[in-house]
């Protein structure tokens, strides 16, 4: 018979709270929740509880909320909220555990972790995974100690990544694997059935926290690395250019190399401009965007404060978009 363990469990997006649903609906007790505070989101900056903690709530679960942990008065208020826990279990938390946390639980700390580790440790894996092209990524169970994500591994499985992923669709998918692979190894870490594997550091590879202005397309890249970016930077911070003082959205699109378009402007074509072509392979008009290497054909745009919008409808309504050129020149 598998042990009811009591677990106290640490995240803040979406990503943990499709695993803390998972726990909750396993033998095993969650003891208590550990999140980050709510803060403003959205357009009108309404303060808003991280997803972690709306499904605490919704399961009845006690919820503790803390900005950092440090200083004596939080780790004593920690203690005493998971005291009755024999581990705890941390996913995408958004903080680094001091060592006096570390050393709580009898049966130390575990870490879900959405990469297949010593790649991509840090904070965007899932992001980086899609926007260097990668076929596949996966899950780490890893038990923590002080470095950032260097603990030793206890489980990994790989997980596929389409060729139209986005962060969003590859953060879920990798949410649902690894609640699977969180049950398989919980009980048999407490049973000692498992040796932790130290990780290779000669083969780590980091990655940081994506800032908003990653965004911000540079049209002499690549077409196929910015299109990778509309799907990697989804949803946040999302890609962006200018135009007529305006910032425009990208939401989806498609690449295009220079054999696969025909148009009928003798010209010369600078990355960023925008032009009508005729595809070869579908015989149909798009509007298409010059890049530093083939074109970019969007498929979903958002002007700011509009709403999203197919690009045929777009077009209806914004027809002197077609020869303008992007990235702050009207």
């Amino acid at each position: 018979m598998q042990k009811k363990l009591k677990i106290l469990f640490m995240s803040t997006p979406e990503f943990g709270a499709t695993i803390l649903q998972a726990l909750a609906s396993s033998s095993h007790q969650v003891v208590g929740v550990v999140t980050q505070p709510d803060r403003p989101a959205g357009r009108k900056n309404r303060l808003t509880a991280p997803p972690v903690k709306l499904v605490a709530e919704q399961l009845g679960l006690p919820v503790m909320q803390v900005e950092r942990l440090r200083g004596s008065e939080i780790l004593t208020k920690l203690a005493e909220f998971s005291r009755e826990a024999d581990i705890f279990v941390v996913a995408a938390f958004g903080m680094l555990l001091p060592g006096a946390v570390l050393e709580m639980p009898r049966l130390q700390c575990l870490n879900v972790h959405g990469s297949l580790l010593p790649e991509y440790r840090g904070a965007s894996p899932v992001a980086q995974a899609v926007l260097d092209g990668r076929s596949e990524t996966g899950l780490t169970i890893m038990l923590m100690e002080k470095g950032l994500d260097t603990g030793p591994m206890l489980a990994k499985k790989a997980v596929p990544i389409a060729n139209d992923e986005t962060q969003s669709s590859l953060m879920q998918k990798l949410a649902e694997v690894g609640a699977e692979l969180l049950l398989e190894t919980l009980p048999l870490w407490a049973g000692g059935q498992l040796v932790a594997e130290p990780q290779d550091s000669s083969q780590a590879t980091l990655t940081g926290i994506i800032k908003k202005d990653a965004g911000q397309i540079n049209w002499h890249e690549p077409a196929a690395l910015i299109e990778r970016k509309t799907r990697a930077y989804n949803p946040w911070p999302g890609v962006f250019t200018n135009w007529n003082d305006q910032l425009l959205k990208i939401l989806r699109a498609e690449v295009l190399s220079q054999n696969e378009v025909n148009f009928d402007q003798l010209q010369t074509v600078i990355p960023g401009q925008t032009l009508l072509a005729r595809i070869d392979k579908t015989g149909e008009e798009r509007l298409i965007i010059a890049t530093g290497d083939g074109f970019l054909a969007p498929g979903e745009l958002q002007l700011a404060g509009k709403k999203a919008v197919n690009i045929k409808d777009f077009l209806q309504g914004q027809k002197s978009i077609i020869g303008a050129q992007l990235g702050g020149q009207s």
